[in-house]
């Protein structure tokens, strides 16, 4: 199976939003949630890559893994690689406001969990997410 991971963002929000970055834009990225480093109360314990209990990244290195995707696609997914004006890309102000990873074949069955570290305001906010890919034959369970 494959997936097709895209997004689009904006230059042109209405005033006044609460959010990060410059003003009046809309940003986005994928990149995966940390490992959790201690015990937490309340953390689920299950077989997933990050864990939502955790408000940071995963620091990339050579093994980081989100759905087998190679070293290239990570780094694509969290800075729009190849995708921005040169400029200051630290919120991701200077990247594209389309981002289109195209199809890629899912090698790995797991649970990964990832966030958006534009849209990821330790105080009022929280944007993350989960994809699940199941193995043939295998039954989906229940989050």
């Amino acid at each position: 199976d494959y997936i097709h991971i895209q997004w689009t963002g904006a230059d042109s929000n209405p005033g006044n939003n609460a959010g990060q970055g410059r003003a009046r834009t809309d940003r986005n990225n994928i990149v995966p949630l940390r490992e959790i480093t201690y015990p937490k109360e309340g953390a689920w314990e299950d077989e997933a890559h990050g864990c939502f209990a955790c408000n940071y990244p995963e620091v990339f290195t050579n093994s980081t893994n989100l759905l087998g995707l190679n070293r290239a696609d990570l780094m694509a997914l969290a800075y729009h690689e190849g995708k921005h004006y040169f400029g200051d890309i630290e919120e991701l102000d200077d990247t594209g406001t389309h981002f289109d990873l195209g199809p890629r074949k899912i090698t790995q069955a797991g649970i990964w969990r990832f966030l958006c570290t534009r849209n990821n305001n330790f105080t009022n906010r929280s944007q993350k997410g989960e994809i699940r890919a199941i193995a043939k034959g295998e039954q989906a369970k229940r989050a």
